[in-house]
């Protein structure tokens, strides 16, 4: 009965990170996120992922899918999450960590991450990341103009 719960799990978290971005209101493409991060003058938000990664699970169930999280992302930022695997081809390879999960927050102009935040985070330390990326682009904001 073990075995049949943990191959049920592990069947499951493979098949898990597709439906995320749908359910979050992500985009899942790299290249389509960035350009309405550039037409709203909005940062972009990258989480990588793969598969396989619990800790990944736990950070799209328990951080990234809380209520607070939820709204200071979709007001602040365009997110987009990719598989580090399946999604390699579609997403810029400076992005392509080995260490996962990892959220980059990129300025969407010069496509460069100004802050990230690697491995699981739970919601407070995440709102927390959240707010000093905030911090840290406006001040790069500022000195653009």
């Amino acid at each position: 009965m073990r075995i049949v719960l943990l191959l049920s799990f592990f069947l499951f978290s493979l098949y898990a990170s597709p439906n995320v971005a749908k359910t979050l209101c992500y985009y899942s493409d790299y290249e389509q996120a960035l350009a309405v991060a550039q037409l709203e003058k909005k940062p972009l938000m990258l989480v990588v992922v793969t598969s396989y990664c619990p800790w990944c699970r736990k950070f799209e169930r328990k951080t990234l899918a809380s209520k607070a999280v939820a709204i200071t992302i979709k007001e602040e930022y365009i997110a987009v999450i990719v598989d580090r695997n399946k999604d390699a081809k579609t997403f810029p390879k400076r992005y392509q960590t080995p260490r996962i999960p990892t959220v980059y927050f990129i300025d969407s102009q010069s496509e460069k991450s100004y802050w990230q935040s690697v491995g699981y985070l739970n919601k407070s330390d995440f709102e927390e990341a959240l707010e000093d990326a905030g911090k840290l682009y406006d001040k790069l904001d500022k000195e653009k103009l």
